[in-house]
């Protein structure tokens, strides 16, 4: 079994996907993974590391994201490869970047939703399509239940897959988690059913192919959670 790695300091402030990163690190440092090592499945890491397969993937989406490790047809996630030095020197400044602060996390999120919902409106399939249906299906059912925000991301997370450009899906899964932690903790998206429409809205034009009224009705709906941000940029920091 893979052991952990305890070496983190205040390892109660570090989120759990940069705890799995920091165990990735400790093993391509000790030579157990090796520059071109294909790592292991999703399920036998969060067995190995004691982490959700959430926590594991979210790891792997900011590994990829950063060009640590690439994701090969049919062969899985392998590591990049570079030198030792320069692997260990990449993933010491993914896990030492700063906590990017709330509006940051917002106004990116606008800029990378507005861009994204276009594109899907312009190049969504039928498969698309009954993704998305599901995903507000799923938004409308769950929206009197703790999962409600979950749920709400899950249908703007299909919006970018939907945009077959996996550079905007990737920064999504980067900035929505610190979005989704500072949501719940601070209870910012309280139920509104204005929202519900919104969605059904943005569906309905990513089903017309209007991409550009799908792109003024997305920046419409985050223009509250981004005027917020803006308004508490010292409060939330």
């Amino acid at each position: 079994m893979i052991e952990p790695f305890v070496g983190l300091k205040e390892e109660s402030a570090v989120s759990p996907a940069d705890k799995v990163i920091a165990q990735l690190k400790e093993l391509i440092s000790t030579g157990v993974l090796k520059p071109g090592d294909k790592l292991p499945a999703e399920r036998k890491l969060a067995q190995e590391f004691g982490f959700g397969r959430t926590q594991i993937r979210e790891a792997l989406h900011k590994l990829e994201f950063y060009g640590i490790i690439k994701t090969l047809p049919q062969s899985g996630s392998v590591i990049n490869g570079l030198d030792i030095n320069t692997l260990d020197g990449l993933i010491s400044d993914v896990l030492n970047l700063q906590s990017y602060d709330f509006f940051s996390l917002v106004e990116t999120r606008v800029v990378l939703e507005v861009n994204a919902i276009r594109l899907c409106a312009e190049r969504r399939t039928q498969e698309d399509l009954k993704t998305l249906e599901k995903a507000h299906t799923n938004f409308v059912l769950n929206f009197d239940t703790a999962d409600r925000v979950s749920n709400d991301f899950a249908f703007h997370r299909a919006i970018a897959e939907a945009s077959h450009n996996p550079v905007f899906k990737a920064m999504l899964l980067i900035v929505i988690p610190d979005i989704l932690t500072i949501y719940q903790r601070d209870r910012i998206c309280a139920p509104n059913k204005i929202v519900m429409e919104e969605h059904k809205q943005m569906l309905d034009c990513i089903i017309d192919q209007n991409g550009e009224k799908a792109a003024k009705l997305m920046q419409q709906h985050l223009r509250g959670v981004f005027d917020f941000a803006k308004a508490n940029i010292k409060n939330l920091d």
